[in-house]
C-alpha cells in the first residue's frame, strides 16, 4: 500500500487527455516521481526494488536498483510514508526496511524492524503514521497477524498492537480512508474489515468471501469502491457501493491478469497490477471490459509490490 501525492484536478484532466492520445502513463510533473516495483525473483538474496521514472511506457526500463545487498531479502510489499521514506517487507528474513529519500542504487537501509514481524507480506499507514505489516505466520490466532508500530520509529520498535481475530493467512493490506483497515486472507479466501484504533480484541465487522478464492491484495480507488486481487483466479474482484458481508463483486477485471499478486493506484485514478511476468497499467473507467494500457517487463523477473514516490 502505498501513500500518494495528488495532483490537482486541472493537471490531472490534462494529463489524462494527452496519456489517452498517447499511451503512456500520466506523471504529476512537479512531484518527479517514480514507480516502485518488488522484484521477489526466486527469494532471499536474489531479490531487488527497481525504480521506474514517470512518464511510464512500454518501453520503461528501471533507473535504479536496490539489490539484495542493500536490504532487499525475499521481497515483498513497499509502502511510503508521509515523509517519503520507502519501506520494504521482506518474507526470506523477517524484516521490514526504511529508506530515506531519495532512494536509489547506493540507498542503504536506515532502519531495520524485527520484533514481531514473522514472514511479512505487505504493509501500510494510517493517517496518524502509524505502520502496518501482515505477517503470514505468528499470532495467537495461529493463523497470522497483523502488527502495528508506532512512529517515530527505531530498531527497537515493538507492535504498540496486534491482531489476528478473523485472519487466516493475511497478505494484502489497505485503509479505506473512512477509519477502516482491510486485510486480505489467500488460505481462507475472504477480505475483513476492522474499525481502528485495533486492539488484541478486534474483530472484522465486514468478511467478504463470495467471488473470492486466493484474495492477495486490495485497494480502494477515489470513490470508496475496493478492488482485490485474485490470485488463484487470475482476476480483479471490484465491490462497489456500500460493503456488507453479503456483498459480491460488481464486476471483475481479467483481461491482461496472470497470477496478480499487488495492486495500487497512482494520484490520477489509473490501476496497476503486478501480475506473475509484468506490471499491467489500466484505465479508468473500469469495467470487465478493461484491457491494459500497456505493460512493463523491462527489469523484472516476478513483480511484486507497488509504491510510487520520489
Amino acid at each position: 500500500m502505498t501513500i500518494w501525492k495528488t495532483a490537482g484536478a486541472a493537471l490531472a484532466a490534462t494529463i489524462l487527455a494527452a496519456c489517452a492520445n498517447n499511451g503512456s502513463s500520466p506523471t504529476p510533473a512537479q512531484y518527479h516521481q517514480r514507480l516502485f516495483v518488488g522484484d521477489f525473483a526466486a527469494g532471499g538474496a536474489t531479490s531487488s526494488v527497481v525504480a521506474y521514472v514517470y512518464p511510464l511506457a512500454s518501453t520503461s526500463a528501471p533507473n535504479s536498483t536496490v539489490p539484495s545487498a542493500h536490504g532487499p531479502n525475499g521481497t515483498r510489499g513497499l509502502a511510503f510514508d508521509f515523509a517519503d521514506d520507502l519501506f520494504i517487507a521482506n518474507s526470506s528474513n523477517n524484516t521490514v526496511n526504511g529508506y530515506v529519500p531519495l532512494v536509489g542504487d547506493s540507498s542503504t537501509p536506515t532502519l531495520t524492524l524485527v520484533n514481531g514481524i514473522q514472514q511479512p507480506q505487505d504493509i501500510t499507514f494510517d493517517g496518524s503514521g502509524n505502520l502496518y505489516v501482515t505477517n503470514l505466520t505468528g499470532g495467537t490466532c495461529g493463523n497470522g497477524v497483523v502488527t502495528v508500530y508506532a512512529a517515530p520509529f527505531a530498531n527497537t520498535s515493538v507492535p504498540v498492537a496486534s491482531f489476528c481475530n478473523g485472519l487466516n493467512g493475511p497478505e494484502g493490506i489497505s485503509p479505506d480512508g473512512l477509519g477502516d483497515m482491510w486485510v486480505a486472507n489467500s488460505i481462507g479466501g475472504t477480505v475483513t474489515a476492522y474499525k481502528l484504533p485495533v486492539s488484541a480484541a478486534s474483530t472484522p465487522y465486514v468478511t467478504l468471501a463470495n467471488g473470492l478464492t486466493k484474495p492477495v491484495a486490495l485497494t480502494f480507488d477515489g470513490s470508496g469502491a475496493l478492488y482485490v486481487a485474485d490470485n488463484a483466479k487470475n482476476q480483479i474482484a471490484v465491490f462497489t457501493g456500500t460493503i456488507t458481508s453479503a456483498s459480491s463483486p460488481a464486476f471483475v477485471i481479467s483481461n491482461g491478469i496472470s497470477a496478480p499478486a499487488y495492486l495500487a493506484f497512482d494520484p490520477n485514478g489509473f490501476l496497476y497490477v503486478s501480475n506473475a511476468a509484468n506490471i499491467a497499467i489500466y484505465q479508468a473507467p473500469f469495467s470487465s471490459s478493461s484491457a491494459p494500457v500497456f505493460t512493463i517487463t523491462t527489469g523484472l523477473s516476478t513483480p511484486v509490490g507497488l509504491a510510487i514516490g520520489y
